[in-house]
Parts: C-alpha cells; structure tokens; sequence
C-alpha cells in the first residue's frame, strides 16, 4: 500500500502530456499551452497617459498657481506632431500618446477646466495645486519588452491569458489536447436514475459525479457507462473503452472480492498495474495501471465518498498532468484555521470532509466528520477535505491545516 504522496509520485513519473493542438483563442480557453506566448512589441509601445489631463513640462510648475497654454489635443488611438514647449501643454486623454517635450500629466480636475465633457475651447488653463514631475505617465515596456515570454508552456490558457494573446497579436495559440476519457462503474446491483428500483438495487451516483466533476474542471469529453459484474463484462469494457479514450476511470470492483473483476480484468486487457491500495482514510482501495498502449487506467472505490476522495486527491490532479499542466500545479491546497477541533491517532491519512466558512477574521474551516465511506450526502455537502496527516494527535481550534477543495478554486 502507497501513501498518498508516494502514489502520486507514481502518476508524475509515468503520465505524459498529450501533444499540442493550435487552436483559435475561444476554442483554447481552459486548456493549457503547449507554446510559450512572446510579446511582439514593448507593451506599452509608447509613453501613453494614465489619466484624461494636460500634458505638459513638470518644471512649468515650479511656481503656483501657474498658468499655461493649450495648443490642441491628442485622443486615445491617434497619431500628433504636437511638440510641448515651456509654457505650453496639451490637452490628452487616457491611453494618448504622450507629445514630446512633455514628461508628466496633471488630471483634469487639478485644473481649471475641472472636466472634459464640453468640447476643446480653453485655450489657457491655470493649476494651483502641486504634481509630481512624471506622474500618470505609463512609460514604454513599462510592463514587458519586446520578446519577452509573457506566458510559459503548461500556463492554464483562462480569460486573463486571452487577453494577453489578443494583445500582443495572438489569434490561434498551442494548447495540450485534452483527453478523452471513459468512466465504467461496475456492478450488477446498478441502476440509472431514471430506472425503476427494488431495495437491493443501488442508483448510480459515481458515474454522474465523476463525470460533471471532470466537466467541472474542463474536461469535457467523457462518457459514463455501467458494467455488470462478470469477467467477460469488465474486460470486453476496458478493451472497448481503452480503444475510444486516451484515460480510463473504473468505479468499484477493485477490491479482492468474489465480484471484484477489474484487476483480472486489467490483466486480461495487457495492462500494468502500478499500485494498488492508498494509506488514506477513505479512499484507501484504488488502483493505477498503464495500458501496454500508456493509457492511464485509474480504479476507484465503489463507495461514494471514497471515490470522492481518490478523484480529488489523486485522479482529477493525473488529468490535469495529462493535459499538459505542470506537476506542481496539478494538486491545489489551501491552508486554513480550523473552526472545530479534529484528531487522528491512526496511520493513514484522515480525509475529513469540510465546510469553508467566512468569519470576520477571515475563511475557516468546519470539519462535517462522515458516516462512513458510502455517505455520498455528507460528501454532496462540503466544500472539500481537510488532509489530516497520520498520527497527527488532536489539533483545537484554530490550528492550521491542510485542505483540499473539491471544485471550485483550482478546479
């Protein structure tokens, strides 16, 4: 049996990103590049002006209130040939660029004009307040320089990194395809929502959930299927699904039971099993393989919460590796104060379902302890896990600890 860290090493050790796929910006968002994004030109290109002002020479304000003359104005997106002189300045707009000879901006409303809302007609204004010489003035490569990587290889491509490519001349960007991935939750006790049930029929919740949880977090080309349970069933499944998908997800069956088919399965199907058993509680029956093709095959407690735990901790972090993210980024935590106490006197990590709470301190977290492995309800309740290290003692109140969020932040 691994800990959770040493399985985790297994999963970075042997995934590989998918190749890179160029794709228009829209059709990119949420995956993650496969290029790194240059700027094409310093950015800003020119001294621009931060604030809607007079462009003028900061050493015309030495003495105050001084008084000066306006020779035009330079909108946002034009082009001058205005020059400023001692005595002189111009009047400009947020984003204009700044005329030569002038090296600061007064605001508007530090002036005698006090607003722009009627078209140029002061010819002469007066300022009677001080400015710092070079104020509102954002200067040439103020932010970048030209050629410089604004955004590297396994950045998650969102609406901020649109943006910058659409601003330095980006409209198709390089992005890792995202997988196609297949869920199988086994068992013949099964049943779909819409299906009629008796008392020893169970409805399918994991296939559902696992499957608008990878939607969740971007991926989005996944089917869910439920196996019966018998050899030939599990196995013909995996083949199938191996040979439409780039990653597999089985749900239950994984344990060493009479019906507990999907080991054999893999083995059947030519597959490596590279661990099986996770030092987590719950959570603690999963397994990992690869496909003689360098599929990954992941099997996950029939339990709802225990599948829970094992797709947040270890499944969903190995699809965003698969997809191109870097290591380090694949498994998000916070650390936060606890709102209750918990404990952990036992050798597997305790996973302890919990509630994100606002307080006037700032955000906690209240541990909402489950019912067992199959409680599906607590884990539709929370806002994620806190991680509670083997033989960790009792932690009070306050105690800071780790937590892992399922959705949400980091999905």
């Amino acid at each position: 049996m691994k800990t959770p860290q040493d399985a985790w090493n297994i999963l970075a050790q042997n995934i590989v990103p998918l190749q890179g796929l160029e794709l228009p910006l829209a059709d990119a968002q949420g995956g993650y590049l496969a290029q790194v994004l240059l700027a094409d030109r310093d950015i800003p290109p020119a001294d621009r002006a931060t604030m809607d002002g007079y462009a003028l020479r900061g050493n015309d304000l030495n003495t105050l209130p001084a008084r000066l003359i306006v020779d035009g104005e330079i909108a946002a997106g034009s082009s001058s040939s205005l020059h400023v002189v001692s005595g002189h300045c111009v009047r400009i707009f947020t984003g204009a660029i700044i005329p030569n000879g002038a090296d600061s901006v007064v605001p508007v409303e530090q002036t005698s004009t006090k607003s722009f809302r009627d078209p140029l007609d002061d010819r002469e204004i007066q300022i009677a307040e001080p400015a710092t010489k070079g104020s509102y003035i954002s200067r040439q490569a103020d932010h970048a320089h030209a050629g410089e990587v604004l955004l590297s290889i396994g950045t998650r491509f969102g609406p901020r990194q649109i943006g910058i490519a659409a601003a330095t001349g980006y409209d198709r960007v390089a992005v890792h395809c995202r997988p196609v991935i297949r869920i199988l939750t086994t068992g013949k006790e099964l049943r779909e929502a819409h299906q009629p049930t008796a008392p020893y029929h169970t409805r399918d919740s994991n296939g559902p959930m696992l499957l608008a949880a990878l939607r969740e977090a971007g991926f989005t080309h996944a089917i869910s299927t439920i196996v019966p349970d018998s050899l030939k069933a599990t196995t013909d499944a995996i083949v199938r699904a191996l040979n439409e998908s780039d990653a597999v997800i089985v749900s239950g069956g994984i344990s060493a039971g009479r019906y507990d088919y999907v080991p054999q399965s893999l083995a059947e199907a030519g597959a490596m099993i590279l661990y099986r058993g996770v030092a987590m509680k719950p959570g603690r029956p999963q397994l990992f393989a690869m496909s003689v093709s360098h599929q990954p095959i992941f099997g996950l407690p029939g339990n709802p919460l225990s599948a829970i735990v094992g797709f947040y901790e270890l499944v969903l972090p190995a699809m965003r590796l698969l997809a191109g993210c870097p290591v380090s980024g694949c498994r998000p935590l916070l650390h936060l104060p606890l709102g209750s106490s918990v404990s952990n006197y036992g050798d597997l990590l305790h996973v302890i379902p919990a509630v994100v709470t606002m307080e006037r301190s700032g955000s906690c977290v209240d541990p909402r302890p489950s019912i067992g492995s199959a409680d599906f309800v607590t884990g539709g309740r929370v806002d994620g896990a806190i991680l509670l290290a083997p033989r960790a003692g009792n932690l009070p109140s306050g105690s800071m600890v780790p937590f892992r969020p399922w959705g949400g932040i980091g999905v």
